[in-house]
């Protein structure tokens, strides 16, 4: 009778146990990002300036460009994604493909001055990551400045001319 009260236990307690919804993922842009991307929340610089948007930058090694670190492996630069979003109950958001550069090395909020939802960031961005211009001394960096307009469904990406 215990063998039998014991069977029947294991049988409902085994029954009832909660399936696993796990699956793999194939999607090798998804893996590659999940794995290799680094984040940056870019409403966590500049404190003194009232932020509309919440906007996330994210930045990929660009493994097919490693030409910069001959006979070793290294990363020359970046491909870049930017995600968007109101700061409110029912966000409005959307993600960004901005491209393939060396290295995005400082962030510059400005003030929008203006109370429509809209950031303005200025991105400085060398031709190569950092770590190819420390390890490569051959290699000529140039800076170029970008400046990010962003809103809740759409962004611009253009690089800033210099003042002449």
């Amino acid at each position: 009778m215990k063998k039998l009260l014991l069977l029947s236990l294991f049988l409902v307690t085994a029954c009832s146990a909660k399936q696993s919804n796990v699956t793999k993922i194939s999607d090798t842009f998804l893996i590659n990002f999940l794995v290799f991307s680094e984040m940056k929340d870019l409403n966590k610089t500049n404190d003194e300036i009232d932020k509309k948007l919440w906007i996330k930058l994210y930045k990929v090694p660009n493994k097919a460009d490693n030409n910069c670190f001959p006979e070793s492996h290294g990363v020359c630069s970046y491909h870049y994604y930017l995600a968007t979003s109101q700061l409110d109950d029912s966000p409005i958001i959307n993600a960004y493909s901005l491209g393939t550069y060396g290295e995005i090395v400082s962030t510059q909020w400005q003030s929008a001055n203006t109370d429509e939802e809209k950031a303005i960031i200025n991105f400085q961005v060398n031709k190569y990551s950092q770590l190819a211009l420390q390890y490569n001394k051959k290699l000529k960096n140039e800076k170029t400045t970008y400046q990010l307009v962003a809103m809740p469904n759409e962004i611009i990406f253009d690089k800033v001319k210099p003042n002449n």
